[in-house]
C-alpha cells in the first residue's frame, strides 16, 4: 500500500490497495472508526498511526483493530523513516483480518473440542464403573477348579478392555485439566522406590501377557515432596509406553538421588526414538508411526512431561549405546511453594 502525504498533513496520493484501507490513515480530527490495539485498548487520535508518522516516530510492527462501517478490520501497521531531513516516512499496513478471523475460528473450535471430551469422558465413567461390577460378579462365579477355562478366559478379556477403555477415559479427563490449568497436585512426602514398586505391580500382568520382565535397580529410598498420585500415573504410563513399544525384551527401572533431584529412568530394547521425533512424541495426539503398532491416543507421554513439569522436574529421551530408548525424569525432592504451585495447576 502506498500513501505520499502533504506537508499540511493531507493524503495527496495513495495507491488502490492503500484506499481499501483509507479508514486507517484518514484520522484528521479523530473522525475515524473505533481503533483499539492487540489487548483492546482504545487508541486516541494522536496514537493513530497517521498521526504518530507525522510526528517522525518509528514504530511497529503492531496490531490493531478497526471497527468501521462494513465490519471489524485488522491491520498490523508498520512506520519505518525514509529520509529523516525531509520527514519522509513510509507508512505499511497489512490486512490480516481473514487470518485474524480463523485464529479466533480455530479457538474456539479447540475450545469446543475440549468441552466435548470434557463431558464424554465423564459420561463414559458410569457405565464403565457398572461393567467393571457386573465383571467382578461374574469373576466371583467362575469356579476355582478350572471347569470352566473358556468362561475364565473370557471374563479376563473383558475385565482387561475395561481397564483400557478406563485408562483412555481417565487420560481425556487429564488432558481437559492440563488444557484448562486445572491439574490438582497435593504434595506429601513421599518415597519414589515405594511409588515405582506400587506401579510395576499393577503393571505386572500386562507385562506376563506380553513375555516382559521388568527389572528394577535402586540402592536404597529416595524421599522428596509430590503428588504420589500423579507420579505414579507417570511411573505407569513410562512402563505401558515400554510395554508396548520394548518388543518383548526386559525393562529396566532404575531409581536414584541425584544431588537435590531424584532421578527416575524407565528403559526399553525396543527399535528407540529419532532424535527429530524426540519433541514431538510428548505432544498431544502424537504417535510415532514407524514404531506404532497397537492403537491409543497419544496423549501418555504427553500426560507425563505435564505432571513432571509441574512438580517442577523434567524429562528427557536418551538413546543407549545398546539401544533401545531410555525415558529420564528428574524430579526435585523439595517444593519450595507446594502451596502456590498447587495453586497454580488449581
Amino acid at each position: 500500500m502506498l500513501i505520499e502525504i502533504g506537508r499540511n498533513g493531507r493524503v495527496v496520493f495513495a495507491n488502490a490497495s492503500a484506499r481499501e484501507v483509507a479508514f486507517a490513515y484518514e484520522d484528521l480530527d479523530g473522525q475515524t472508526p473505533h481503533v483499539t490495539d492487540a489487548d483492546g485498548k482504545p487508541l486516541g487520535p494522536h496514537e493513530r498511526p497517521r498521526s504518530r508518522a507525522l510526528r517522525g516516530e518509528a514504530f511497529g510492527p503492531s496490531m490493531t483493530h478497526w471497527k468501521t462501517r462494513d465490519g471489524d478490520v485488522a491491520l498490523v501497521v508498520r512506520c519505518d523513516t525514509v529520509d529523516q531531513e525531509r520527514r519522509l516516512a513510509a507508512l505499511t499496513f497489512i490486512d490480516v483480518t481473514a487470518f485474524h478471523r480463523w485464529t479466533d475460528d480455530t479457538r474456539a473450535a479447540l475450545a469446543a473440542r475440549d468441552e466435548f471430551l470434557s463431558i464424554a469422558a465423564h459420561e463414559l465413567r458410569s457405565p464403565l464403573n457398572a461393567l467393571m461390577l457386573t465383571i467382578h460378579r461374574l469373576k466371583l462365579r467362575v469356579p476355582e477348579d478350572g471347569s470352566f477355562p473358556e468362561l475364565d478366559r473370557l471374563v479376563d478379556m473383558s475385565q482387561r478392555q475395561i481397564d483400557r477403555l478406563t485408562s483412555l477415559v481417565q487420560n481425556l479427563l487429564d488432558v481437559t485439566r492440563i488444557r484448562a490449568r486445572r491439574l490438582e497436585l497435593e504434595f506429601e512426602l513421599k518415597d519414589l522406590l515405594q511409588i515405582v514398586r506400587d506401579a510395576a505391580e499393577a503393571a505386572i500382568e500386562h507385562a506376563r501377557a506380553a513375555g516382559t520382565p521388568v527389572r528394577i535397580e535402586a540402592h536404597e529410598p529416595v524421599l522428596g515432596l509430590w503428588d504420589g498420585a500423579r507420579i505414579e500415573q507417570v511411573v505407569q504410563n513410562l512402563l505401558t509406553n515400554a510395554l508396548k513399544y520394548g518388543e518383548g525384551s526386559p525393562i529396566e527401572v532404575s531409581v536414584e538421588r541425584e544431588g537435590e533431584a531424584a532421578k527416575l529412568t524407565v528403559r526399553d530394547h525396543g527399535p528407540g526414538i529419532a532424535a527429530e521425533d524426540r519433541d514431538r512424541v510428548f505432544e498431544p495426539f502424537q504417535r510415532i508411526a514407524s514404531t506404532y503398532k497397537s492403537q491409543s491416543l497419544g496423549l501418555g507421554l504427553y500426560i507425563v512431561r505435564e505432571i513432571v513439569q509441574a512438580h517442577g522436574g523434567s524429562i528427557a529421551i536418551e538413546s543407549p549405546d545398546s539401544g533401545g530408548a531410555a525415558f529420564v525424569v528428574r524430579l526435585p525432592v523439595a517444593q519450595q511453594r507446594s502451596s502456590e504451585t498447587t495453586a497454580e495447576h488449581a
